[in-house]
C-alpha cells in the first residue's frame, strides 16, 4: 500500500489539507512507516543551535542521535545535508559520494549515525530560490534494508510534504501579520521613530502630545510583544508595515 502512486495521492491530498505543522507531521509519521521507513526529518536547514521558531522542523530520529548531532556541532560537516545542497533529486544515502568528496570526517558521521541507530537512508533535497533550502529525509534503522520499492512514492511525499510545511508557515505568518496590524497614527509615530526623531520632535510633527506619542508607541510594543523599540521598527519592516526606503 506504501509503495503505489494512489497511496502518494492520498498524502498529497491530505497534506494539501493540513492546516497546522501538527497535522502535518502526523501525516509524514503515518506515510514513513507505511512504506517500510522506521525515522523521517522535514526540515529546512537553519542553524540548529538556534532552532528558532518559524522553521520547518519535524523528525523522530533517536534522541540520542539529535543530541549528539548537535552537541558535536556535526551539522557543520553533515554529509548528507552538503549532498542535498548538491543535488536536485533524491539519493540515496549510500549514494553520496556522487555529490560531494566523502572524507574521514563525513565517515565518523555516518558511523555515529549507525550506531544510534540511523542506517541507510533517501533524501529528497528542497531548493526555493531566495529561501532557505530544505530536505525532506526517511531512513531504516541499522541494519535493516532500505525499501527500495517506496522510493519513488517516497520521492513524491517528501516533495509534497515540504510544500506543505512552507505553505502552513506563511498562512501563519500572515495571521500573525493581521493579528499585529497597527493603527495609522501608530504607524506615523513608529515610521518617525524610525527616522530618528524623538517623541518630542514625532509630537512636534504629528501636533499630538509628547505623552500621547510614547502612548502609541508603547501600544505598538505590546501589540507585537516586544521590549525594545528597535524590536518593533525590525517587525514592523519585516511585516510590510513599513519600508526601508520609508525610514530613509
Amino acid at each position: 500500500m506504501g509503495t503505489s502512486f494512489s497511496y502518494a495521492q492520498k498524502f498529497i491530498d491530505s497534506s494539501r489539507c493540513a492546516t497546522d505543522l501538527d497535522t502535518l507531521n502526523n501525516l509524514l509519521e503515518a506515510a514513513c512507516f507505511d512504506m517500510g521507513f522506521d525515522n523521517y526529518a522535514l526540515i529546512q536547514h537553519i542553524d540548529v543551535e538556534r532552532k528558532a521558531g518559524g522553521a520547518i522542523w519535524l523528525q523522530n530520529y533517536p534522541d540520542c542521535w539529535a543530541d549528539l548531532f548537535v552537541r558535536r556541532k556535526m551539522f557543520k560537516d553533515d554529509p548528507i545535508l552538503l549532498a542535498s545542497q548538491n543535488s536536485l533529486t533524491g539519493f540515496r544515502w549510500d549514494e553520496i559520494d556522487r555529490f560531494i568528496t566523502v572524507n574521514n570526517r563525513h565517515r565518523n558521521i555516518l558511523a555515529a549515525a549507525a550506531r544510534e541507530g540511523l542506517g541507510n537512508g533517501y533524501t529528497i533535497p528542497a531548493h526555493i530560490p531566495g529561501e532557505v533550502n530544505g530536505s525532506c529525509n526517511f531512513a531504516v534503522r541499522t541494519g535493516r534494508d532500505m525499501p527500495i520499492k517506496a522510493l519513488p512514492v517516497a520521492h513524491l511525499i517528501g516533495s509534497y510534504a515540504f510544500e506543505a510545511g512552507r505553505r502552513i508557515l506563511q498562512e501563519e505568518r500572515l495571521a500573525e501579520r493581521h493579528r499585529c496590524a497597527l493603527t495609522q497614527r501608530q504607524l506615523d509615530c513608529v515610521l518617525l521613530l524610525g527616522r530618528g526623531k524623538s517623541d518630542w520632535e514625532i509630537a512636534r510633527i504629528l501636533g499630538l502630545k509628547e505623552d500621547t506619542v510614547t502612548e502609541y508607541i508603547d501600544n505598538a510594543r505590546r501589540t507585537y510583544q516586544v521590549d525594545r523599540r528597535v524590536q518593533l521598527l525590525i517587525r514592523a519592516v519585516f511585516d510590510g508595515h513599513l519600508e526601508l526606503a520609508d525610514l530613509l
